[in-house]
């Protein structure tokens, strides 16, 4: 069946069941230039744009712009912001980004949820959800009300310490949403648990992860991409599990080539840049989001035929930089020791000193670090040593902590 983000996409933009490429193109070109004009007429970061009309001969705009002076690009007064979202900007050295978002923000935040998780939920199921705590316009309360307009019902799991906990809240739901390694840790120690389905998301997702959750517990496993800066969610895969279905009724998505910063070739990974349509509190214009994908311009086996994200194949603050060329990045070394069906959980650290990464392993067995030999420069020495590593100890996106 098509997927329902291409369906909903058809219905916000008013072109209906016969949406393609073309009409899709030709629809958001003038959505665009509208966007434009709202940020240049509202907000003072904007206010100087100027550009030929095509998307790329404007400007990129920074996670450090942000950070630096987010009210420059604040469109709406003060007092009709629903919500703001203060969080670290990664490599921005005591800059924090505050993210705005008025009710029209929210609301379409949640109807593009509700739409996604119809992909994986049915009337009468019971999602627990483990990402997120339930204050008012937390991601988990946004998600947790758009569940409820599809008639299925949801719990938050705050405060969560230890996977135990989390199974424990886990019990009995139908679906669970939550992030990489912490799920895959849940299905290594609790095989019994099996749910019917699984959202990954707050993180990059390795195809070994992926699949081996869905080995462990019998289960249909979905992926997500989403920003806090364009209200959590921008794509998320359907049943056929070939590419991200992305929000095209909100947002415009280039990959930019990483060598030229000029649109990447067909098929060519690059960083994911992202224009926003409709925010209205905070409108970013071609928004370099740090993340490494390509489009697929295929049809889909769902029968969708609108352009879709590749896998996330990378992001630029989870590396370390060793020389121009070379890098260690926590995504290619999750790839390859996940795909060791003895580990259940793994952290990194790498010392600058030594130049030596050290892996503790969590694990049955013990890991062969030849494994390692195609995504780990020659000149870094490797460790190995085992201990548990409950993902849930630590929370948050995963990296390599650096010594």
């Amino acid at each position: 069946m098509i997927s329902p983000v291409d369906i909903w996409n058809g219905i916000r933009t008013g072109i209906g069941p016969e949406i393609n490429p073309d009409s899709l193109r030709n629809w958001q070109q003038k959505k665009l230039e509208a966007a434009i004009d709202y940020a240049k007429n509202n907000t003072d970061y904007y206010r100087d744009l100027s550009g030929s009309g095509d998307l790329t001969d404007l400007p990129f705009t920074l996670p450090s712009d942000l950070a630096a002076n987010p009210y420059a690009f604040l469109a709406i007064p003060q007092n009709e912001v629903a919500r703001i979202s203060t969080h670290s900007n990664s490599g921005t050295t005591g800059l924090r980004k505050r993210i705005f978002f008025s009710e029209g923000d929210l609301e379409r935040t949640k109807a593009f949820f509700a739409t996604g998780m119809s992909t994986m939920t049915v009337k009468g199921d019971n999602v627990r959800i483990l990402i997120s705590n339930p204050t008012e316009f937390s991601l988990g309360s946004l998600l947790k009300e758009s569940l409820a307009r599809i008639g299925v019902s949801a719990g938050i799991s705050d405060e969560i310490k230890s996977a135990p906990d989390a199974i424990r809240d886990s019990t009995g739901a139908e679906c669970l949403v939550g992030q990489p390694a912490e799920l895959l840790y849940m299905s290594c120690i609790s095989p019994e648990l099996r749910p019917g389905s699984v959202l990954l998301a707050g993180d990059i997702v390795p195809g070994t992860v992926a699949g081996r959750i869905r080995e462990n517990w019998g289960c249909n496993v979905f992926t997500h991409y989403g920003h806090t800066e364009f209200g959590y969610g921008c794509a998320v895969d359907c049943s056929a599990h070939h590419g991200f279905h992305l929000r095209h009724a909100d947002f415009i998505f280039e990959i930019v080539s990483l060598k030229t910063m000029q649109p990447a070739l067909p098929g060519e990974s690059g960083e994911i840049v992202i224009t926003s349509l409709s925010n209205e509190a905070m409108p970013l214009i071609r928004y370099r989001t740090g993340n490494i994908s390509r489009l697929i311009d295929s049809p889909c086996s769902c029968g969708s035929n609108l352009p879709r994200l590749g896998a996330i194949e990378g992001r630029f603050n989870n590396m370390v930089q060793l020389s121009e060329n070379k890098t260690l990045d926590i995504f290619r070394i999750d790839s390859v020791v996940f795909a060791d069906r003895s580990v259940r959980g793994m952290d990194a650290e790498y010392d600058t000193i030594t130049k030596t990464l050290t892996l503790i392993i969590d694990s049955s067995d013990r890991f062969d670090k030849k494994m390692l030999k195609e995504v780990i420069p020659e000149e870094v020495s490797i460790k190995i040593t085992y201990a548990k590593t409950d993902p849930f100890y630590k929370r948050g996106k995963r990296k390599i902590r650096v010594t």
